[in-house]
């Protein structure tokens, strides 16, 4: 699943050849607010940059940033993801990432982060003219250094069947394409945690919250969940439940707010539509005897609140299942 890059008009003031269209002019347009400045010496009309979301305004400014290049960047972590169209957890960063070799070294500031990494030549890709670590190898970086929430969800998202789906682009991640990554990034510093996300992840997690839900399970000491767990009754399918405990009689379920606000998510569906199917299915789940869970962001980030509210369901504490990852945090 690759992002595609925004297409606003970028205006490079070292291309400037019209004596009336200066670099002085632009920075005058900036100050006025008729312009902005998305890296030195580049500028996009206000209204252009006003009509961009969050990530879409940071996948601009990597563009600007390897139009001011004198040789092409290999951009890597954060910005990478992004480019890949992998799921990250909260805003997108604020900072520019490349990797550069080791030898070559490189100057970070404010607006660039500059990785001292080597990165095979099998490690990189190209994503819409760039140049960017492969999906596996950006997992991979970000497993090291990431929150482990953060790093987990981009894990799974690379190992789901639905990265690739979209944007023209046919790849797929796997574990053992992650392990090669990560064999080929050696010797890296947060080796071992990298391998301990990578072991971790599962493509089963359909959403960053069910990836940053299951990291506050096993931080908490929770049994191990099933995901995405189908539930039968004599009418037929109820669903596939996000989270499962058969032998509690106990199912979870991670609400983020796009399953009721993203028009692309509801499937044509009324979010009221979408609130009532929702309280039919879990209708359903009871009636079979099973007890339903859900909680929001807030629960997922604090594993004490996520897990107060799965033992007051009657999910035993200090349980944690021995096939856990007991280095991965």
């Amino acid at each position: 699943m690759a992002s595609d890059l925004p297409t606003a008009q970028l205006v490079l003031v070292r291309n400037l050849r019209d004596r009336s269209d200066t670099r002085q002019q632009h920075s005058r347009a900036a100050q006025r607010g008729a312009e902005v400045r998305v890296a030195r010496g580049v500028y996009v009309d206000r209204a252009e940059w006003e009509a961009l979301d969050g990530l879409q305004r940071y996948l601009l400014r990597i563009r600007a940033a390897a139009a001011t290049r004198e040789r092409p960047p290999v951009f890597s972590h954060w910005s990478a993801a992004a480019l890949h169209g992998l799921s990250m957890v909260g805003l997108p960063p604020s900072a520019i990432h490349v990797s550069v070799g080791r030898s070559t070294g490189g100057r970070s500031s404010a607006s660039l982060v500059a990785h001292s990494l080597e990165v095979a030549d099998e490690d990189v890709v190209e994503r819409d003219g760039l140049l960017c670590t492969s999906p596996e190898r950006t997992v991979v970086d970000l497993a090291a250094i990431a929150p482990t929430g953060a790093a987990v969800a981009l894990a799974d998202h690379l190992l789901h069947e639905r990265f690739g789906r979209f944007g023209g682009c046919s790849h797929r991640g796997s574990r053992d394409a992650l392990l090669t990554a990560w064999n080929r990034a050696q010797p890296m510093r947060g080796h071992r945690r990298s391998l301990d996300v990578i072991e971790f992840a599962d493509g089963r997690a359909e959403s960053p919250l069910e990836s940053v839900s299951r990291v506050a399970m096993h931080v908490a000491g929770l049994p191990r969940p099933e995901l995405q767990t189908a539930f039968h009754d004599a009418a037929g399918l109820i669903g596939y439940a996000d989270f499962a405990w058969p032998e509690f009689g106990l199912v979870g379920e991670a609400d983020g707010d796009a399953k009721y606000l993203d028009p692309a998510l509801r499937g044509g569906r009324s979010a009221e539509r979408v609130v009532l199917d929702e309280k039919i299915r879990e209708d359903r789940l009871r009636a079979l005897g099973l007890r339903v869970v859900r909680w929001r962001w807030p629960a997922a980030t604090t594993p004490g609140a996520l897990a107060a509210a799965l033992s007051a369901a009657g999910l035993p504490l200090g349980s944690r299942d021995s096939r856990s990852v007991c280095g991965l945090l």
